[in-house]
């Protein structure tokens, strides 16, 4: 997948970086992080229902926060999702914070859909989603890492977000 990332702080509009991230789906997680995350998402499940967002921030999940996002469908079919939050590791890694971006503007076109879809088979399936790969393009490409997605209630059950962790290997 690629994306078109524009820095916000002190960058020029035609300033744009190319990140590229190589992923293919896991069978499961094998990151110490991941295995937290997906450990504290099983944990939390209740009576048939997912994770809250309300029981994210807790002191329990704090170790995880700096590597976690959220995804939210910015339109009705689900074809956009927008980053309602991202962790201050991953927004280190990238050099900006694409807090509030949808993915229509932070990916290339020709990989929204493709994205789009994983988001909606997570959100739709109730199931985590685990790939590995590399993050190219941003002066990364050394880094090896390990991407989950996860279903999580928002404010009601019947709206449902994308828990989403980035782990790097080797960190």
């Amino acid at each position: 997948m690629f994306a078109d990332a524009r820095p916000r702080s002190g960058v020029t509009p035609d300033r744009v970086t190319r990140i590229e991230t190589n992923v293919v789906p896991t069978g499961a997680a094998s990151h110490p992080q991941s295995q937290l995350l997906i450990d504290f998402w099983e944990r939390h499940r209740r009576n048939g229902r997912l994770l809250s967002r309300a029981e994210l921030p807790c002191r329990e999940a704090a170790p995880l926060l700096p590597s976690l996002f959220v995804l939210e469908p910015a339109d009705p079919a689900r074809e956009d999702w927008r980053l309602r939050v991202v962790g201050t590791t991953l927004t280190r890694w990238l050099d900006f914070d694409p807090t509030g971006m949808t993915i229509s503007e932070f990916y290339h076109p020709d990989h929204v859909a493709h994205n789009a879809g994983v988001y909606r088979m997570v959100t739709s399936e109730k199931q985590p989603h685990v790939t590995q790969g590399r993050l190219c393009g941003i002066n990364r490409d050394f880094l090896r890492l390990e991407i989950v997605h996860l279903p999580m209630e928002g404010a009601t059950p019947d709206e449902i977000l994308l828990l989403g962790s980035i782990s790097i290997f080797g960190e």
